[in-house]
């Protein structure tokens, strides 16, 4: 089974579109999101009703999801501002979804998270070094699948001390390691953060035991455009750009 696994689209609902129809083409056949359906985008209803239309789809929860379902968690300048933004237009029936979800999605020695395998109890970034070997530890899968740092990634563990950090281009193909446990980054539809302001999301073919990253082209212009027009900080208009 060819499985898109994507993350982050932060209610950018162009990006979102043009991940489907980029994905339709490559056969997938089902999705798994790992979160964050709202936050600095413009059309936080639309994705999320969009993207829960998608086949065999699963979910788990974002920061900014659960963020903006009341739980704690802080926000500061134009994230902030636009959550206050989101929670003023959510549907009741997108707010209690975004409510319900899930911190992790297990399948068999796989594990789906956003973040890490903490949940909402600690959304560290999977990036320097004590933040991966913890990660590790916790999580006892063979692969663990995340978001959250908006940059792909393809994190190998050698052995207790070394890990091998590599950061895949578009069309890149990485075979699963057969005796050592990996961490997938698939970065982020709808708010790219590698300095290329293409959306970016993986598909794990469980057949040929592989991963394949890819990247896609949205009118990031138009989004942008929608960010200014809503009244959100220009700022989160201007970085689509620029990937950043």
């Amino acid at each position: 089974m060819r499985i898109a696994v994507f993350s982050d689209v932060h209610a950018n609902l162009e990006a979102l579109q043009a991940f489907i129809e980029h994905a339709a083409l490559k056969q997938v056949r089902q999705y798994i999101y790992l979160g964050d359906f709202v936050g600095y985008g413009a059309n936080p209803n639309q994705c999320v009703r969009l993207i829960q239309t998608l086949p065999g789809i699963r979910f788990v929860l974002g920061n900014h999801d659960n963020a903006v379902s009341g739980h704690p968690y802080f926000f500061n300048g134009d994230a902030g501002n636009a959550l206050k933004w989101t929670q003023e237009r959510l549907s009741k029936e997108n707010l209690t979804f975004l409510r319900n979800l899930r911190e992790n999605y297990r399948r068999d020695d796989l594990l789906f998270c956003h973040a890490n395998p903490f949940g909402r109890s600690d959304w560290y970034y999977i990036s320097e070094k004590a933040s991966i070997s913890r990660t590790f530890f916790k999580s006892k899968a063979k692969i663990l699948f995340a978001g959250h740092t908006h940059t792909a990634a393809v994190i190998t563990k050698k052995n207790f001390f070394c890990t091998y950090i590599r950061k895949p281009f578009n069309k890149t193909v990485l075979p699963i390691a057969l005796l050592r446990r990996q961490i997938f980054l698939c970065g982020s539809i709808g708010q790219p953060r590698d300095g290329d302001c293409r959306g970016s999301y993986l598909i794990y073919d469980t057949e040929r035991e592989c991963v394949e990253f890819y990247r896609f082209t949205y009118d990031h212009e138009l989004a942008a455009k929608k960010i200014v027009a809503a009244g959100l900080p220009k700022t989160l208009a201007d970085r689509l750009s620029s990937g950043i």
